[in-house]
């Protein structure tokens, strides 16, 4: 887990991939898990909270979401649509889950079951952490 706050998710489209970034605010090490279920729930009530596409990527950050520690700001509101993407070879579109003791989980909406891989890094220039989610086309 992480006590550095996640501030920022963000996308980019490549040649053979969709990738989404969930940007931490410090270098601590943020673990993650991330499948697909049938469904993803809004954390902590439990809501269903659909997205388009084919299938739901449950994505959580072992990290509290900006507005959960006394920076006062909200990354969002559980249930926001962060990031739509209709026209992408695989992502769809991202959703706010919601932060619940110090774990952030989004939803994220995909073509059809594709192959993903997650890994973590480092900036070396910014001094943040990336949680990199890419989806294959």
């Amino acid at each position: 887990m992480s006590r550095d706050a996640l501030y920022l998710v963000r996308t980019g489209r490549h040649d053979c991939f969709d990738r989404v970034v969930f940007d931490l605010n410090g270098m601590a090490e943020a673990g993650f898990a991330v499948s697909y279920v049938p469904v993803v729930t809004s954390d902590p009530k439990g809501d269903p909270l659909p997205v388009p596409g084919g299938a739901a990527l449950e994505v959580v950050v072992r990290a509290p979401a900006l507005g959960t520690d006394d920076s006062g700001r909200m990354l969002a509101a559980t249930g926001d649509e962060l990031v739509t993407t209709p026209g992408w070879p695989a992502l769809r579109a991202v959703r706010f889950a919601g932060s619940f003791e110090g774990v952030s989980t989004f939803a994220v909406g995909v073509r059809a079951t594709l192959p993903f891989r997650v890994f973590t890094q480092v900036g070396s220039q910014d001094r943040i952490r990336h949680v990199v989610l890419d989806i294959g086309h």
